[in-house]
């Protein structure tokens, strides 16, 4: 029983209740709240360990606040903590899944708290400080290179006469660091969400706020003694591109760009970074998850295809970034033989920086990710210095997107950390043998998506037939890339814009728009063979080589075969010979349409009408004329042998 006066005034209730029922008199009492009602919080304001001996201390301060809708009475927080060591990166994930057994300490001047007493309401949105300590030895801290759970735990009634009961609590972390200092290895990761769709073309304009903001703010910190980066080619290039000048997308066409300035000045800041501190990811950080789902097996070789167009960056290693930083081992099994240097997994199960696997190391990424907004700050970063305490002389890797990172990391280096760069990590031995991973399943791309840029990358090959002379179709490493990069994971509207932009210039279904086919809705075939004239139109902005097909709806009947391949300038028409070949008389329905020279429809169908006619009659004629031409030269034959023969001369052989 936690409160010395709760005695007091139950001993009064069961008094008053007596004199009421002896009296015959009805005495009202509140119904008693539900327990789901009775709802208080504890925030943590600070949390300070002075030292690591055994008289050091914890000190907790924080805030009790009825969030509930009812009164509290008799409100008290107590320290709690269990006193088990937590020296696993799977012991310390169950901990902060609540799954741990701890206690609350005894009743001291210091571990306990009254709020109000049980007489006292404590109403709803009503708030009170509280300041807590104990030291090391109170709590059985007494483990180095651990860290262990703690917290405190609020106590409340719902009613004066009422039980105690647990309504509320705080869990967190303290990590008492072992006796040598934590190798950590912050890396900046320079990327963002593709935008450009090819050269000179952008399908926004949104970068130009990422330079002056996150993206800037990062490059800073890439800049600072200790730390390493990761930059992403697709993210340089697109600056590069920026730079020199762009066009933005638009409904019917293109409108200047208004970043050059802004790219120029970010190049600059960029080239001064330190490159024995860098590394660089797979161009646009495709989804390999999801690559290894669909089948996709190119796309890290055409990620590194579009990579290698992008200067400045042969002398960096590649390191992966799957999406979310979750791999599992089937992933790591497809990126085998890929060439990358390692792969970052923020899943991994044991602690350890760099940890050895089939193919590339994986570095393990620490599993505190301050983006997780369901927590407070101050408990993620306590959370972040245990994965760091716990990772020990093995070391940690922190991965630094944004600006909440960035904070973490800052409030989670204290005296017992410092700091290794990414290439003397990459050359270290690993101190896991065998990395392993926690079950999660990965957020990726759909299989449709992956088939969506399936047809992306036949449109490529579609535009090369087409337009043989463009440099476009080089590009389409890159363009399909960008379209499965993992910042389209869980953002399937960006998905559809970069597609959709990427449609607008490469698909065939918007390029045919710009090419057209005449041909008159009828024609007329007098013999077994003609020749119809038909006119492709070239509104495109290159050049174009294409053929024209007709398909017969009764082939037995009329056969169409291709026309020849023609070129056909932009903005120009050319004047293409059909030849129908007719085995009978009839009318057939035809469809002709543009294609490439392997057949790729390039325009949708025009319909025609080809009528046989007059090919029997003429048959006949031709086959009555050469029977009546032959019966005229055999009678004049025989004519000319009997007069030889009357006149006494030896018949002559005229063959």
């Amino acid at each position: 029983m936690i409160g010395g006066s709760w005695d007091r005034h139950r001993a009064l209730a069961l008094l008053l209740a007596w004199v009421a029922a002896v009296a015959g008199l009805s005495v009202w009492a509140p119904a008693p709240a539900q327990a789901a009602d009775l709802q208080l919080t504890f925030t943590m304001t600070s949390l300070d360990v002075s030292g690591y001996k055994a008289k050091d201390t914890v000190t907790l301060e924080g805030t009790v606040t009825n969030t509930g809708s009812v009164d509290a009475y008799g409100v008290q927080v107590i320290l709690w903590r269990s006193r088990d060591a937590i020296q696993s990166l799977a012991s310390l994930r169950l901990a902060n899944s609540n799954n741990i057994i701890g206690q609350r300490l005894p009743i001291t001047a210091d571990h306990y708290r009254v709020v109000t007493t049980s007489a006292e309401a404590f109403v709803p949105g009503q708030t009170s400080q509280v300041r807590l300590k104990a030291t090391l030895a109170e709590l059985g801290f007494d483990t180095r290179g651990a860290a262990f759970a703690f917290g405190a735990d609020v106590i409340a009634r719902t009613s004066p006469p009422s039980e105690d009961r647990a309504s509320g609590q705080l869990r967190t972390f303290v990590p008492i660091p072992g006796k040598r200092k934590v190798p950590v290895t912050p890396i900046v990761l320079l990327t963002a969400p593709p935008t450009k769709l090819v050269d000179n073309l952008f399908r926004n304009d949104s970068l130009r706020d990422e330079l002056t903001g996150r993206l800037s703010t990062l490059l800073d910190a890439a800049g600072r003694p200790g730390m390493s980066w990761l930059i992403d080619p697709a993210l340089l290039d697109e600056v590069q591109d920026m730079a020199d000048g762009y066009q933005v997308q638009t409904a019917d066409g293109s409108r200047p760009g208004t970043g050059a300035e802004v790219a120029e000045q970010w190049l600059e800041r960029f080239a001064d970074l330190d490159r024995t501190a860098g590394a660089r990811t797979l161009f646009a950080n495709p989804d390999v998850n999801g690559a290894r789902l669909a089948g996709d097996s190119l796309i890290v070789s055409r990620s590194e295809q579009a990579a290698e167009q992008v200067s400045g960056l042969d002398d960096l290693p590649v390191v992966a970034v799957p999406a979310g930083q979750v791999l599992t081992e089937a992933t790591k099994s497809f990126l085998a033989g890929s060439g990358i240097d390692a792969v970052i997994a923020r899943n991994a199960a044991r602690a350890g920086a760099l940890q050895a696997s089939t193919g590339a190391p994986v570095l393990a990424a620490s599993a505190a990710v301050p983006g997780d907004d369901t927590n407070a700050q101050n408990l993620r970063t306590q959370y972040a210095l245990a994965t760091t305490v716990v990772a020990g002389t093995k070391g940690e890797v922190r991965l630094l997107s944004d600006d909440s990172d960035l904070a973490q990391d800052l409030a989670a280096t204290t005296t017992w950390t410092s700091q290794r760069g990414l290439r003397a990590l990459l050359a270290s031995t690993p101190s896991v043998r065998a990395a392993s991973y926690t079950a999660v399943k990965p957020d990726r791309l759909s299989e449709a998506e992956f088939e969506a840029l399936g047809r992306l990358e036949s449109d490529f090959a579609a535009y090369a037939e087409l337009a043989p002379d463009s440099t476009l179709p080089d590009q389409s490493a890159a363009g399909v890339t960008r379209s499965a990069s993992s910042a389209w994971v869980g953002d399937s509207r960006g998905f559809d814009a970069q597609l959709d932009g990427m449609n607008r210039i490469v698909g065939m279904s918007e390029v045919g728009e710009s090419v057209s086919l005449n041909a008159s809705a009828r024609f007329v075939m007098s013999s077994r063979a003609n020749e119809f004239p038909v006119t492709v139109t070239n509104e495109f902005t290159e050049a174009i080589r294409v053929k024209v097909v007709v398909t017969s709806n009764n082939p037995q009947r009329l056969t169409v075969p291709p026309s020849e391949l023609v070129t056909v300038e932009p903005r120009q028409s050319v004047t293409v010979n059909i030849r129908p070949e007719a085995t009978s008389n009839g009318v057939v329905t035809a469809r002709a349409y543009v294609a490439t020279e392997s057949g790729r429809r390039v325009t949708a169908d025009t319909p025609i009408t080809i009528e046989v006619t007059d090919l029997g009659v003429v048959a006949w004629i031709i086959v009555g004329v050469s029977g009546l031409v032959l019966v005229g030269a055999t009678a004049w034959r025989i004519r000319q042998v009997r007069r030889r023969l009357a006149a006494g001369e030896p018949a002559r052989d005229d063959t």
